[in-house]
């Protein structure tokens, strides 16, 4: 019976001293990363205990061996398969005996620290220098240079529209106001030529702004009662029909009154017939106002507007029109280049021997020039003295 339980102790200090020896070597060296390490069981006397894993690692259990020296056999680990991870962690090996825990567990923290090792370094070598100089610290700050590099060139683009607009809208007003100065139905020429003085066209043209001398002489100023009287001349006889004084104020129009009798009556036309005739002679945009028909120096018109009536009425004066002036008037010459025809009238006055000429008749030369409108008329834009005598 002591024989066997000698041998029974010798048989379990040999099962026993080579796992001692393991435990008095040094740290055993990390495994590579890419082949996951398997912890054989081990069988000690105390409680072993065991240090905390990564998630990847996989531990085999081991197994205890009761107080009673009695030998028991080591069963066969089983090895269990582990899928390869992209960055796979070392498995750390359990501590056999209690009084080699603060080893193993620095051994396992020198293991985790040489693992993230390369991951530091593949993070660092990844961040080329380029990528480290134009980094800010911020991914904002890099937003708004971009958008600070668009915004110049948007602006460019509002700019440059804007002008374009502008320029259309102006070229396009530009050409409007060209149309209605070269308009014209017939044929113009660009350089001048000379025309037949005694052709209707000039005939009919001067006869418009010819004035005689007692004319004259009651109008000195070429103003817009000078138009207004040119253009009632411009009414035929036919417009004009018998009517009465009705509304006639005297006070309005002096020397002028109204004389209704039963052999009598005064003429009359309608006032849209004075508007027609005078915005085909002076032009459709110039301005036209409604007033009595009466040269400043004599009793010549004498046709009072009532407004009431639509009407403009003739009135009465029995001054004296006539004058000892003389006048000598001619057209010399009558040319037209594109849409215009100019006139030249020379004109000489005369005085009497007791009266000298005033001082508003001045001989010389007058220009009229005419341009044909959209309208088919050709309107007097100007008149023009050319002083040819002194």
């Amino acid at each position: 019976m002591n024989n066997n339980g000698e041998n029974q102790n010798l048989n379990a200090e040999s099962v026993l001293t080579p796992i001692t020896g393991e435990q008095t070597s040094s740290s055993p060296a990390p495994q590579p990363a890419q082949q996951p390490q398997v912890v054989q069981p081990s069988v000690v006397a105390s409680t072993p205990t065991v240090q905390p894993a990564q998630p990847a690692q996989v531990i085999q259990p081991s197994v205890q061996v009761p107080q009673n020296p009695v030998q028991v056999p080591a069963a066969a680990p089983t090895p269990v398969p582990v899928a390869p991870e992209p960055n796979p962690v070392p498995t750390v090996q359990a501590a056999l005996v209690d009084d080699n825990k603060d080893s193993s567990y620095q051994a396992s923290t020198s293991n985790l620290n040489s693992a993230e090792q390369p991951l530091n370094q593949d993070a660092t070598a990844s961040t080329s220098p380029d990528d480290m100089n134009d980094y800010d610290g911020d991914d904002e700050p890099v937003v708004i240079k971009k958008k600070s590099k668009i915004a110049p060139f948007l602006l460019l683009i509002i700019l440059g529209l804007g002008s374009y607009l502008l320029f259309t809208t102006k070229d396009y007003h530009n050409k409007i106001e060209t149309m209605k100065y070269n308009c014209t139905p017939v044929t113009s020429y660009k350089e001048e030529k000379e025309l037949d003085l005694n052709s209707t066209l000039v005939q009919d043209l001067y006869t418009k702004v010819h004035t005689s001398i007692r004319e004259d002489v009651a109008q000195p100023e070429w103003d817009d009662t000078m138009k207004l009287y040119l253009a009632y001349r411009q009414i035929p006889e036919y417009e004009k029909y018998d009517s009465n004084c009705n509304l006639f104020d005297p006070s309005k129009m002096e020397p002028y009154t109204c004389a209704e009798s039963s052999t009598s009556k005064p003429k009359a036309f309608k006032a849209s017939t004075l508007e027609l005739e005078f915005k085909k002679l002076f032009g459709e945009d110039t301005l036209f106002e409604f007033q009595n028909i009466k040269l400043v120096n004599s009793c010549i018109g004498g046709y009072q507007y009532i407004a009431d009536r639509g009407e403009y009425v003739e009135g009465t004066c029995n001054q004296q029109t006539a004058t000892s002036f003389k006048v000598e008037k001619q057209l010399s010459k009558a040319v037209t280049y594109r849409n215009t025809i100019v006139l030249t009238e020379n004109v000489k006055y005369r005085s009497n021997e007791s009266m000298e000429l005033p001082s508003f008749l001045k001989s010389g030369e007058y220009i009229y020039t005419f341009r044909l409108d959209v309208n088919y008329n050709y309107v007097l834009i100007s008149k023009v003295y050319n002083d040819k005598y002194n």
